[in-house]
């Protein structure tokens, strides 16, 4: 009897806890902070800085930002955002999936015969470019496992003496770098 007397106790100790933690940081404190964040001066940036076109909200000032120079060069003292897919710049209208996902390791390199083919980068060659370009924007190094020194993905295609995967191993080649002529 005294062991479920004291187990209830214990609960009733927890519930009101809950109760109690629940009223404060769930009610009171998000109601203070935006009472806070209605002060003159305060108001534009708390409520996102909110674009309107024609009455309607398009978007925030704040969201997409291109932290660059007027040459388009990354400004070292801002965290770089993420890179969009949304063409030049971070036009929400014209706003796609890059379609690039975790199997995406082999670039289409450009064919010389077709004018102006500048060939498709994978998501593994796009990661190890950026980080490289990160690190020499930072001072560190920007090398990442399966890339190259110069920022390539390094995928390797391994040939065998014999049929299959039968033999020994002939040569390995990295598929994501263009032969040298």
């Amino acid at each position: 009897m005294r062991s479920i007397l004291s187990a209830l106790r214990q609960y009733s100790a927890a519930l009101r806890i809950l109760l109690a933690f629940t009223a404060i940081f769930g009610v009171a404190y998000p109601l203070a902070i935006t009472a806070i964040a209605q002060i003159p001066g305060l108001k534009s940036r708390a409520g996102g800085s909110v674009v309107s076109q024609n009455g309607k909200v398009v978007g925030s000032t704040l969201l997409g930002q291109s932290f660059t120079d007027a040459k388009g060069s990354a400004l070292p003292q801002y965290f770089q955002s993420r890179p969009s897919a949304a063409g030049a710049g971070y036009d929400p209208t014209s706003s796609s999936a890059s379609n690039l996902g975790p199997e995406s390791i082999v670039d289409t390199l450009p064919d010389p015969s077709v004018k102006d083919d500048a060939g498709k980068q994978s998501l593994l060659t796009q990661v190890c470019s950026r980080s490289l370009a990160i690190g020499v924007l930072d001072g560190v190094s920007g090398a990442r496992p399966f890339c190259t020194p110069d920022g390539v993905g390094a995928v390797l295609a391994v040939f065998w003496s014999g049929p299959g995967y039968h033999g020994s191993i002939s040569r390995v080649v990295s598929i994501n770098q263009a032969a040298p002529a």
